[in-house]
């Protein structure tokens, strides 16, 4: 089976996935795609060497991937596409040009499915117009935005996976509830639940590419000691930063605990009242996020709202505990009081319990990690697992659209 994995941002959990495809004697083809005014798109960075619209020279990706992630990914053919993107009617019709261009490529190389994994708006919509004769699949990584002002390009793509009866795979639950909920509002039509699976993804193998060599010092942008508590990517405010300030200032009246905040995006918080921190306001290099990790003493995730998160998959590979709130996908990934801690009161007073909690609790500590590294090597959570049931999800919906 020859397939093509065309992915907006989500490389971090398609690298995986697309690696353990090829494991499974599929001959996969990856391609990252992202605007040209956008060109981190997680785990590799091209915004400090931006290159132009269309297909990037293999050299020039092969440099900024690094030695160890391509060689992670050696099973398979991977490239990278820049489109224009933009909202300006010039770049419509460049985005036009370059969806054109991408899908003659995919059409040219007669792949027996094309799986699109999220969306990216506009370019994704004209995808799905000149792909779509071919037999394609989507994996839907959000259905709505947090903010439940959901663009009109994502509404038209979600119209248009409805409409066209398009195979989708969701990675909860919740996501899948939501979706149903959607199309009920633009179809009356019966569902047709073998267009439709849930199916988890793994940890973010990519990460341990970046791993520092042995003797390297990874606690040097740890300024404080002791209790190192880490909140880690984009700044917006569904994420509760603002909460899990107040319950450090609730936390730290008893013991020292130092608060690390990193990510890019404008701070809705302030810091005042907090005793030890540090803020680091941009968007974290893959070895930055590996030194926080691992210096940190767990991570806490007060989200107001989440159908999944990639922050469970990016921390777990470390054995590192979570907090998080028991909302959207967390409560689906993470195991209380055995992966982690989940906090159903949405105030800073319960997230002070459970920081509390998993400081004193040393045991409890242990064990977690202990049940992570068991959690995600088998069963629905492990990578060989996921890939063996996306081919026969393939399989099942390459023969109905045939």
């Amino acid at each position: 089976m020859k397939i093509a994995l065309i992915s907006a941002y989500c490389l971090d959990s398609t690298m995986p996935l697309a690696k353990h495809l090829a494991e499974q004697k599929t001959n996969v083809h990856l391609f990252g795609i992202m605007p040209k005014g956008n060109q981190n798109v997680y785990v590799v960075d091209f915004s400090k060497n931006k290159q132009p619209n269309g297909f990037i020279q293999t050299e020039i990706a092969s440099a900024q991937m690094g030695k160890k992630l391509c060689e992670y990914l050696s099973d398979l053919t991977l490239k990278f596409f820049i489109f224009p993107g933009g909202g300006k009617k010039n770049f419509y019709f460049k985005d036009i040009y370059y969806a054109w261009k991408l899908s003659k490529h995919i059409i040219n190389n007669k792949f027996d499915i094309v799986h699109l994994i999220h969306t990216s708006g506009r370019f994704s919509l004209l995808l799905m117009f000149f792909l779509k004769k071919q037999n394609l699949i989507q994996t839907l990584h959000e259905i709505t935005d947090h903010s439940g002002d959901t663009n009109s390009s994502n509404l038209k793509i979600l119209k248009q996976l409805i409409k066209k009866n398009i195979p989708i795979i969701f990675h909860s639950h919740i996501s899948k509830e939501r979706f149903f909920s959607f199309r009920s509002t633009v179809s009356k039509d019966a569902f047709n639940m073998n267009l439709y699976t849930m199916l988890r993804f793994s940890l973010y193998e990519t990460y341990m590419q970046f791993l520092p060599d042995k003797g390297h010092n990874t606690k040097q942008f740890i300024e404080g000691g002791g209790t190192v508590v880490l909140h880690f990517g984009r700044i917006v405010p569904y994420k509760g930063i603002d909460i899990l300030i107040d319950a450090i200032k609730i936390v730290q009246k008893k013991r020292p605990v130092h608060l690390i905040v990193a990510g890019d995006g404008d701070p809705y918080f302030n810091f005042d009242g907090i005793d030890s921190y540090q803020f680091f306001n941009y968007s974290i290099s893959n070895e930055e996020i590996i030194h926080f990790i691992m210096s940190c003493t767990f991570v806490v995730c007060p989200y107001r709202s989440a159908s999944q998160s990639g922050i469970p998959m990016t921390v777990f590979p470390f054995n590192k505990p979570i907090i998080a709130s028991r909302t959207g996908g967390f409560k689906e990934i993470i195991e209380h009081n055995e992966t982690g801690i989940l906090v159903s009161d949405m105030d800073p007073s319960s997230f002070a319990d459970a920081i509390e909690n998993l400081i004193t609790d040393k045991v409890l500590r242990r064990k977690m990690a202990i049940n992570i590294d068991r959690k995600f090597k088998q069963g629905e959570f492990s990578w060989p697992t996921i890939a063996k049931k996306t081919i026969n999800f393939y399989k099942k919906n390459s023969s109905l659209q045939a």
